[in-house]
């Protein structure tokens, strides 16, 4: 018999998580709206490299900068 008559058998724990994506996937958009009243931040993620502070937040239109 070929396999595409063979029935796919679904675990517990296969419809849970199914489940589950789907119910995530329902109420994203409540979750990803951004704040109304908040002041707005800076979040810096520093993975490993040479990332230092001129780096990150370099001194646009400093004649010093430039020469280094």
């Amino acid at each position: 018999m070929s396999l595409l008559c063979e029935t796919p058998s679904l675990s517990r724990r296969a419809v849970l998580m199914t489940g589950g994506a789907l119910f995530a996937w329902a109420y994203l958009p409540r979750f990803a709206r951004a704040a109304g009243n908040r002041e707005p931040r800076l979040i810096v993620i520093v993975l490993r490299g040479a990332l230092d502070g001129l780096s990150t937040v370099g001194p646009v239109g400093d004649p010093d900068y430039a020469g280094l």
